[in-house]
């Protein structure tokens, strides 16, 4: 299936500004959320790059080839902002099939090539990663992606230098969102308290998670899969826990700059 609401070609140069009408907080109250902060924990898909739209059609094809077929739709609902577990699983349930071996090779196969010709970083995302350094803001990635995707992910769109390694998995830890546990870890390892952090999701597990850990968090419903609902995301994000809903990074970006 195509993706929808993408545009580039893949050469990491390109990116996506696709927001629609979702009420925006004012910049001194992103500062006030700031007021306390040290460090910054992001989501990759969907938060740093318009990766959903790719994946997650990607993931309808995936399924159908392994006897277990789901709509675009429930394929967002189901799996938006989970690790590779969840789709393993509901494969498992609806065919009987253990799969686990033979997903991630089948799955990065079709994905990797569409990333080649189609990844595209979300506007705005390299001059909020400007602002949190100029600010002397700790920042990483925390993603329920594989350690092999988030590769991948930082070579086409060259975000990589700006996480100097501070590229955190689910891969690292026994539960994947909506639990806690990713979050704390890469807290922690960065020398940070939870109190201390805010965590910037596109999804309702992980802005979940981020309240289990004791961490604000920002709200992000700029990406391409949410291009036809983005009121209801929001809506779907504040409910869920997060302190305040962007549909723009230069409403950050903006925040971030001003005294």
């Amino acid at each position: 299936m195509a993706p929808e609401n993408e545009t580039g070609n893949g050469t990491g140069n390109e990116t996506v500004n696709d927001h629609a009408n979702v009420s925006a907080p004012s910049g001194a109250a992103i500062r006030k959320l700031f007021a306390d902060c040290d460090a910054v924990l992001f989501d990759c898909d969907g938060v740093l790059v318009n990766s959903e739209p790719i994946s997650l059609a990607t993931l309808v094809d995936v399924l159908a080839h392994f006897g277990a077929p789901l709509t675009l739709a429930e394929v967002a609902a189901r799996f938006t902002g989970r690790s590779s577990s969840a789709p393993i699983d509901h494969i498992r349930d609806e065919t009987g099939k253990d799969i686990r071996d033979q997903f991630k090779p089948f799955y990065y196969d079709l994905l990797f090539a569409r990333y080649d010709h189609e990844l595209v970083k979300i506007d705005g995302i390299d001059s909020v990663l400007a602002a949190l350094k100029k600010r002397q803001l700790g920042f990483c990635i925390s993603s329920s992606s594989s350690i092999e995707r988030l590769g991948k992910t930082m070579d086409v769109t060259g975000l990589g230098p700006w996480f100097d390694g501070r590229i955190y998995s689910a891969d690292f830890v026994a539960n994947g969102k909506p639990a806690p546990d990713l979050f704390l870890y890469a807290a922690d390892d960065m020398g940070y308290a939870p109190n201390q952090a805010i965590v910037v999701e596109d999804s309702v597990a992980g802005v979940t998670a981020a309240v289990a850990a004791g961490m604000k968090c920002i709200g992000f419903v700029g990406g391409g899969h949410y291009a036809d609902d983005r009121a209801g995301a929001a809506n779907r994000l504040y409910d869920a826990g997060a302190d305040i809903v962007l549909s723009d990074m230069m409403e950050l970006s903006n925040a971030l700059g001003e005294a």
